[in-house]
């Protein structure tokens, strides 16, 4: 598990007074014993998306409050966008493919959907009301052809559940996107380039009432609310282009802290775990062919890998009972990213 590591180093850079993140090495094994290590964590790992569905691929998904149906982005066959889905799950939490419902208008490209906590809306973002402004900043993965645009049209956008009624809640040129809500579903929290570099804003649930969270040169992007409401998780490449790590900041301004150290490997999409202790994550410390989900304890530095699979394994969420993990994968039969999903144990010391 490697987790002593983690904890030895915090308190090395604690005593120095230069704490720039806790230092995590792979948990590597051979690939005969990864199916046991998996099951460790993982149990009853079950395909939610499939190209049988009309989906060439999906991912970046996430949970209704009641977990009765997921939020995602996918691409149907013959379009070249991301477009928003939902799809609902029996109490099993297995797959109701009749269920399956774009959400989003098409006619420009999509992602970052999310739930109320009400459950009575969704938001997302999309660039269908403005879909060719284009926009200078893109994220790029060392070692692959892999892109991610920031179009300058892209606005959050808030809508019934079935995808009726959608209202524009961002107004300002530029990428707004990367959305999620406050526990209490009373505020947005955003990563925008209004003013030309990406930072981390606050809004109203409604839109307007927009503050600044973070402003440092780099990406800011991917933030999620803790479960308490008081701070937000995300990741930046402030101090090297292209290469993620993640950051804490009190949903004030204050106390801002990285929390894994600069240098080659990447690490993004983290989200929290409802004790409010621990977070899960991509990351690329198995190399850029073969990302991986790991588990961190951001008080203490204790980690440990949860998935063990060939390819892509990312973009992770914990339900919101913590009883299972959901995240887009590449294991499948088809090779491309589809959403999975599995019961999880949470190990001891997380």
């Amino acid at each position: 598990m490697n987790g002593k590591l983690g904890i030895v180093a915090l308190l090395s850079v604690f005593a120095t007074g230069c704490f720039q993140g806790y230092r995590i090495v792979p948990n590597d094994r051979p690939k005969n014993q990864w199916p046991d290590a998996e099951a460790k964590f993982l149990t009853r790992v079950r395909q939610l998306t499939s190209q049988d569905q009309g989906l060439v691929k999906a991912g970046e998904a996430y949970f209704s409050p009641d977990m009765r149906r997921i939020i995602f982005q996918a691409y149907p066959k013959g379009e070249h966008e991301y477009q928003m889905f939902t799809l609902e799950l029996t109490a099993d939490r297995q797959p109701l493919p009749h269920t399956l419902r774009q959400v989003s208008p098409g006619g420009g490209a999509c992602t970052c959907g999310f739930f109320k906590p009400d459950g009575n809306k969704i938001i997302y973002a999309s660039s269908y009301l403005n879909p060719d402004v284009a926009n200078p900043n893109t994220y790029k993965r060392e070692g692959s052809n892999y892109q991610w645009n920031m179009p300058g049209g892209m606005d959050i956008i808030e809508a019934s559940i079935d995808g009726s009624n959608p209202r524009q809640l961002t107004t300002e040129l530029g990428y707004d996107a990367e959305c999620a809500f406050s526990p209490t579903g009373e505020s947005i929290v955003f990563s925008s380039d209004r003013d030309g570099d990406p930072d981390l804003y606050i809004m109203l649930a409604g839109g307007g009432d927009v503050r600044q969270l973070t402003n440092e040169p780099g990406y800011d992007g991917g933030p999620f609310y803790s479960p308490d409401g008081q701070r937000v998780i995300f990741r930046s490449d402030r101090k090297q282009d292209d290469h993620l790590q993640l950051f804490v900041i009190n949903t004030d301004g204050s106390g801002e802290r990285q929390l894994t150290p600069h240098g080659p490997v990447v690490r993004w999409a983290p989200y929290w775990h409802p004790n409010g202790r621990s977070i899960v994550y991509t990351t690329s410390l198995h190399g850029h062919h073969n990302y991986e989900v790991y588990l961190l304890n951001i008080d203490t530095g204790k980690y440990s890998r949860i998935t063990h699979s060939p390819r892509f394994d990312g973009l992770p969420v914990i339900s919101p009972d913590g009883t299972m993990l959901m995240w887009t994968s590449q294991r499948g039969e088809s090779g491309n990213s589809q959403i999975f999903l599995a019961d999880f144990k949470l190990p001891e010391g997380f």
